[in-house]
């Protein structure tokens, strides 16, 4: 009788090993920005760390696996991943969300905790239209800018895209190129889209949306000064 009950208990043992194994769930403990040095601890941060799209964010915790899975930030496409470990993983950016999170998910489609952070949205430091060039805060006079001219905006957090740019509550820019070193240097900074405005209005801006995010507003002027 006691033969048979080890003999039952050993036979069972497999069934708890794989129950075990199915509730190491994948955990985050912390997140660090490198473009920031930002350092985000699950048990002890309360501020968030700011994030934007070409930055490179290393998640540390346990039970990702060695099979790459993904990181999320959005309901978008994983971030791109550099070095996935089962205990640490990094990799750049891509899309965000205002009010979201980021998690893992592992090759098997088991999910972390969720951390949350700062989205950071695009900034325009820059427009060149020919030979004028208006800096925020610094230029005094606006450049020309008019249907079918060319306006190169250059910034930060734009992206690889998709996104808009709006030149007048009218109808969007026409994208020309839209940050077109994304694709083999990712970068939060160093920007750069090219337009051209299907209309435009006296006494109006431009504007860039990405990820449902607006940019700081930059004036401009359809006539000569």
């Amino acid at each position: 009788m006691k033969l048979a009950r080890l003999l039952c208990l050993f036979a069972s043992m497999p069934l708890w090993l794989a129950s075990t194994a199915r509730c190491q769930l994948p955990t985050i403990t912390s997140i660090m920005v490198g473009d920031t040095g930002c350092s985000y601890t699950v048990s002890t941060s309360t501020t968030p760390c700011e994030i934007g799209p070409g930055m490179i964010v290393t998640v540390i915790g346990s039970n990702f696996g060695d099979t790459a899975g993904g990181v999320d930030l959005c309901d978008c496409p994983f971030f791109t991943t550099i070095r996935w470990t089962s205990t640490k993983v990094t990799g750049t950016v891509g899309q965000i969300a205002p009010a979201s999170s980021l998690f893992i998910e592992t090759a098997g489609g088991e999910y972390s905790n969720a951390v949350p952070y700062t989205a950071l949205g695009p900034v325009i430091e820059s427009i060149k239209v020919g030979n004028c060039t208006y800096v925020p805060n610094k230029s005094v006079k606006q450049c020309v800018v008019t249907p079918g001219t060319h306006v190169t905006i250059n910034g930060k957090y734009f992206g690889g895209g998709p996104g808009e740019v709006a030149t007048c509550d009218c109808a969007n820019a026409t994208i020309d190129s839209w940050d077109p070193d994304w694709a083999t240097d990712p970068s939060p900074n160093h920007d750069t889209i090219v337009v051209t405005p299907v209309d435009t209005e006296s006494g109006s801006t431009i504007s860039v949306l990405v990820d449902g995010m607006w940019s700081n507003a930059i004036p401009y002027t359809t006539c000569g000064q």
